[in-house]
């Protein structure tokens, strides 16, 4: 009797054990074949390619999926030894604690052996990898073919794996024997952790008005629930379904769910920023260090974009013109969205940010850790004096097609010619100087297509303060003895930011003035300086005027310079 409940109770610790084991493993990651999409149609048994599940993308080694009409993978041995492969292309961030591949079919004979790598090196998504220590390597031939040949040829063949580590790849590799032309056909693999991960949280963690809070899990299956009143969460709080909204000062706390496990909590205060939050610059420059400051300012200038970035640095003042400023390191747009093209920031823009004050190496307040509450956009607007010209300056890419009694023009130098030629445009990219023609006021101007693009512009302009360093090099538009044109400014004059003007490369070459057309036809202009041109003379008032009269003229439907 004592040996038989002695035997009773060992049963009872397995059972126990056997339990606990089973709940220490959640489905972490799967691959279904007949569910992933796959990225191109294989018909042999020698492409790469990838399928993706769920979000993860694998690296599919001479696997065939028969043009993405199989369900599964199959890889046929064709009496040379190869070497198969299945590869996850991204790292997994948590520990895997198992991995179990479904074997449709696979004739015992065609594993020669099968092993599966795990390391950190992205070099194991390669053909040929680096093998070092850093790669832990676990065989599993026997298992293989134990498991399918206690099920006829098919089962799930599972390899554990007794030190896991996060970060990592896990290569599934096959030797298969070349002497044979049997095949393998899987068509499911299913990765475990032993823990379940705490939900992530995405909104704008400051807002002004409101903002919309998003939970997720990277755990298949795990359930989400969550409180805003500051309890701790439970399985009977709140089911996370959809996105939801906060208008106040917020704490969310949040908890995982799967297999009945549970994960830590999660938490995350969303808050409102009032009024008397907001900070200036001047105030913000005046901060020590690690303070964090809600700041609401105006973008004086931006750095260069560049697409292979999802941040930008740009600066912001107090107002536009202002001389103190703060550098805002690697900012995003809205809600901590990438950067993704030159329009999204410009000068000009209204900004309130949530970031901390340091300070770099060479002494200077920055922002960092910067969150973009909200964002004004710049009202593009040209203005237009009595003359009817001007230059413009524009942030964001502009349509000057719905602008009604406005025309814009790129300007040309020719050096061989020596003369100024205006073409007429109906829209710009942004950062672009053209000049503009209508009556005189201003005009507000649509945002056109970001991707617009310009050709034969040299008209320049600086965020800075330019100056002129030699004579007859900077020309900008001016109204001069009744005609407007480019007249040189004098070396040691400053021209302010963002004023668009001509650079002369030849010095020697540059006239006094470089007239353009009076009207929105005839913009390519030849200036001749000399007075004995033959024919009639008119002033621009439509006069005659004998052959003294100095200024510009109308000859022969040509408007020349008269000297």
């Amino acid at each position: 009797m004592k040996k038989l409940l002695h035997l009773l109770f060992i049963c009872f610790l397995a059972l126990i054990g056997l339990e606990k084991a089973n709940a220490e493993n959640v489905v972490y990651k799967t691959l279904d074949f007949a569910k992933a999409s796959e990225s191109k149609k294989v018909y042999f048994y020698a492409d790469d390619w990838t399928a993706t599940d769920n979000g993860d993308t694998w690296l599919i080694h001479t696997f065939n999926n028969y043009g993405s009409k199989w369900k599964f993978i199959r890889y046929k041995a064709e009496g040379v030894e190869s070497y198969p492969y299945i590869v996850n292309q991204q790292t997994f961030p948590k520990e895997v604690t198992k991995i179990e591949i479904t074997v449709d079919y696979a004739d015992l004979d065609i594993v020669k052996d099968l092993k599966i790598y795990v390391g950190t090196d992205s070099t194991m998504k390669r053909k040929f990898f680096d093998l070092n220590e850093n790669v832990q390597k676990y065989y599993f031939t026997d298992a293989f073919k134990t498991a399918l040949n206690n099920n006829k040829k098919s089962g799930v063949v599972t390899c554990n794996f007794p030190h896991p580590q996060k970060d990592s790849y896990y290569r599934i590799h096959f030797v298969i024997d070349g002497k044979t032309t049997h095949y393998i056909q899987i068509s499911k693999i299913v990765y475990y952790t032993s823990s379940v991960q705490s939900p992530d949280f995405s909104g704008g963690t400051a807002f002004l008005n409101n903002t919309t809070v998003t939970l997720s899990s990277i755990d298949e299956g795990a359930k989400i629930y969550y409180t805003t009143d500051g309890t701790e969460p439970t399985d009977k709080s709140t089911e996370y379904t959809a996105p939801f909204t906060l208008n106040t000062t917020t704490t969310v706390k949040a908890v995982a769910y799967l297999n009945d496990k549970k994960s830590d909590v999660a938490s995350q205060t969303f808050k409102k920023v009032e009024d008397n939050d907001l900070t200036s610059v001047a105030q913000a420059l005046k901060e020590a260090d690690n303070t964090q400051v809600y700041v609401k300012a105006k973008v004086t200038k931006t750095d260069a974009y560049n697409s292979s970035s999802p941040t930008l640095n740009y600066y912001i003042a107090d107002d536009e013109n202002a001389t103190n400023r703060l550098e805002v390191l690697n900012g995003r747009y809205l809600q901590d969205a990438d950067i993704t093209n030159a329009n999204q920031i410009v000068h000009g823009d209204e900004v309130i940010v949530k970031a901390t004050v340091g300070t770099t190496d060479k002494g200077a307040k920055v922002l960092q850790d910067v969150h973009l509450i909200s964002i004004k956009e710049y009202q593009e607007q040209a203005k237009v004096s009595s003359a009817g010209w001007a230059t413009f300056v524009s942030r964001r890419a502009v349509d000057f097609s719905k602008a009604s009694g406005l025309s814009a023009y790129t300007v040309k130098y020719d050096a061989t010619a020596n003369q100024v030629t205006l073409s007429p445009v109906t829209a710009i990219p942004g950062n672009t100087a053209v000049v503009v023609k209508g009556d005189a006021g201003s005009y507000s101007l649509q945002q056109g297509d970001p991707g617009t693009t310009i050709t034969d512009n040299d008209l320049k302009f600086s965020d800075a303060d330019t100056k002129v360093t030699a004579p007859y090099s900077i020309y900008v538009l001016a109204w001069h003895g009744g005609g407007c044109g480019f007249y040189p400014v004098k070396a040691g004059e400053t021209l302010a930011p963002y004023k668009g003007y001509l650079t002369i490369p030849a010095a020697s070459s540059a006239k006094p003035f470089y007239a353009i057309g009076n009207s929105t036809t005839g913009i390519t202009n030849a200036v001749k300086a000399t007075k004995n041109t033959d024919g009639v003379h008119y002033n621009l008032a439509g006069q005659r005027v004998n052959d003294n009269y100095k200024g510009l003229v109308i000859v022969n439907g040509h408007k020349v310079i008269m000297k």
